[in-house]
């Protein structure tokens, strides 16, 4: 089996990030099914420390911040996110490094006979996922690796999510919004719950700061699981901007025994709610130098978190010069995000108009994420993009001419770039968001994605 044709046969499995496939009978299976996977494995996930990290948004940049601030440290990281830009090796990373294609064609080659004696045993698991196979894949491929630490992002929810069969060590939740309503819920505190599952017996978990519906049941599920949980802003404060960052820390019953502070941080992610992410990536290694028995010193998290990269979030793709505007890529694709990624382009970049290209997915509610860039856009180009649940750009044009947005259909993303070039003055914005799938469109395009996957037929 080479790479394409093991990616082949994880995308003809059911896959609800792309549209396919039904949930099961039992909601059980969510986790009995990669549980079964990894134990004809031998559990290779209990061969090293971890940590899960659920929210609405912010997941992955926190992912990012902590796994650069462990590496920068000295300590060999696995990171496992969802999804990816350009290729699907993105998701699993040994030490920054994406797993190579033979390692990946290997891993599900040995997965495949696996999976059909697992289905024959026992037919009650009905099929397994692409998530499911992609997560078993990570944690086995991190396990021949001989990694210190993973770092693992929750796909969709927490408590019935693959990622949770993982006795994670310590347990992270970032900011929590409405996204996924469909399969989450539309109330606040039901999407909490939801998150919170992730939460393990007697470990740790940290939370950002949340609306106060949400900590309660955050707050109310580690007391069930007797569970250490220490807030932002409760626990620890941060201050500060991007270029002079400081994050303390007070003591905190079973899990820190001092004062601690680290300052003279820079955060390369750009947007406030990226200082929140950072914070908590912080407190995140100072717990793990404090419970892991890890020498995590102030200067390698400085280092680390200067260096973290993360794509498609608030990215420059193209700078301001005396003939050309700025153009920024980010995968805004709620209205939470949309909200904070409007505050952001005000905050870090002066423009005189803002000229987007939008697309979205089918399941997203276009009203708000549309709503935070009707005051600001001048004019909008819609694009679909290549994902399954995409919108087609006709139908997202007139959208947003009904919110108030004057926007024209483009036959495809560089047709969009074209005409927002053609239209902005240097001193203007071009913003590319509305999905991962649309900051990704746009990376291809300015020739950034340095490895891609070859289109299946």
């Amino acid at each position: 089996m080479n790479y394409q044709e093991a990616l082949a046969f994880l995308l003809a499995l059911p896959d609800w990030e792309r549209g396919t496939g039904a949930r099961p009978a039992r909601e059980e299976l969510l986790l009995e099914r990669p549980m079964a996977l990894l134990g004809a494995l031998g559990n290779p996930q209990t061969r090293y420390r971890s940590v899960l990290i659920a929210g609405t948004k912010g997941k992955g940049s926190t992912a990012a911040m902590l796994e650069s601030i462990l590496r920068a440290a000295g300590y060999k990281t696995g990171l496992y996110t969802s999804p990816h830009l350009h290729t699907y090796r993105e998701r699993i990373r040994v030490n920054g490094a994406l797993i190579s294609e033979n390692d990946f064609a290997r891993g599900v080659g040995e997965l495949v006979p696996l999976l059909r004696e697992l289905l024959v045993a026992h037919p009650e698991l009905e099929s397994f996922t692409t998530f499911e196979v992609m997560t078993t894949l990570a944690l086995e491929h991190f396990a021949r690796a001989e990694i210190d630490a993973a770092i693992l992002e929750v796909g969709l929810g927490g408590r019935l999510d693959a990622t949770n069969v993982v006795n994670a060590d310590v347990a992270l939740i970032t900011p929590i919004s409405f996204d996924h309503t469909a399969v989450l819920g539309n109330q606040l505190p039901k999407i909490a719950a939801e998150k919170a599952g992730i939460i393990k017996p007697q470990q740790i978990v940290l939370s950002a700061a949340q609306a106060p519906e949400a900590l309660a049941v955050i707050e109310r599920a580690a007391q069930e699981k007797n569970a250490t949980l220490a807030v932002g802003e409760r626990e620890w404060l941060w201050l500060g901007q991007h270029s002079d960052f400081m994050v303390a820390g007070a003591p905190h019953a079973g899990l820190w025994r001092e004062y601690w502070r680290v300052e003279n941080l820079q955060v390369p992610l750009r947007g406030a709610h990226q200082l929140a992410n950072a914070a908590l990536a912080v407190a995140a290694a100072k717990t793990i130098a404090e419970h892991w028995g890890m020498e995590i010193r102030d200067d390698p998290v400085r280092a680390g978190l200067a260096a973290t990269k993360w794509a498609g979030r608030l990215e420059i793709l193209q700078e301001r010069d005396a003939a050309h505007p700025l153009i920024v890529a980010d995968g805004a694709h709620n209205g939470d995000s949309a909200e904070k990624l409007a505050a952001a382009l005000q905050f870090h970049f002066a423009f005189e108009k803002l000229f987007l290209i939008f697309g979205a997915l089918r399941d997203k509610e276009l009203d708000a994420l549309l709503a935070p860039f009707v005051p600001l856009a001048a004019h909008a180009w819609t694009v679909a993009t290549p994902h399954p649940r995409s919108r087609d750009a006709e139908s997202l044009a007139q959208a947003l001419n009904a919110h108030g947005i004057p926007a024209d259909a483009a036959r495809d993303m560089h047709a969009a770039m074209t005409a927002a070039c053609a239209n902005a003055s240097p001193r203007d914005l071009i913003c590319i968001t509305g999905s991962l799938a649309t900051a990704a469109q746009a990376r291809q395009a300015m020739g950034l994605a340095q490895e891609t996957d070859t289109p299946l037929d």
